[in-house]
């Protein structure tokens, strides 16, 4: 494609580049504003804006992050939802929780949850943490 001033002005207005800047910017773009602006926020670290996503899709990207992210987080919430927190003393099981509500307490009520345990412990009671074994049967259908 032909540089033409207009088109150099017109990066220059977007950009504020000065004229050698934006002439050499366009030279790389072989003359195609849009293009000539892509390759600036590239180099400088923006967001990428080409269309292509450099070659992938949008689909394969959430397959990407389904399967590095979301399916893990099932994996965990799976295991953990099956493995038990019991307090136990001599008479018997005073109280079996979920170890994910055992979890929950602990980050969105720290102290409470530290004051309990240690009230507890001081009481001569036990934390026990019940972790099945599992198996290939035992995986959820969405793995």
């Amino acid at each position: 494609m032909e540089i033409t001033l207009q088109k150099i002005d017109q990066v220059r207005e977007r950009t504020g580049l000065s004229y050698t800047e934006a002439r050499e910017l366009l030279e790389e773009a072989d003359g195609d504003v849009v293009q000539a602006l892509i390759i600036l926020e590239n180099e400088e670290g923006n967001l990428d804006l080409d269309l292509e996503m450099d070659g992938m899709e949008m689909g394969k990207m959430k397959g990407i992050v389904s399967q590095n992210v979301v399916d893990p987080m099932k994996r965990v919430f799976h295991k953990s939802s099956r493995t038990r927190i019991r307090v136990k003393n001599e008479d018997g099981t005073l109280l079996e929780i979920p170890a994910t509500l055992g979890i929950a307490g602990a980050l969105f009520a720290p102290r409470a949850t530290a004051i309990s345990t240690m009230a507890l412990l001081m009481a001569q009671y036990s934390l026990e943490v019940d972790v099945p074994q599992y198996t290939a049967a035992d995986e959820p259908e969405w793995v």
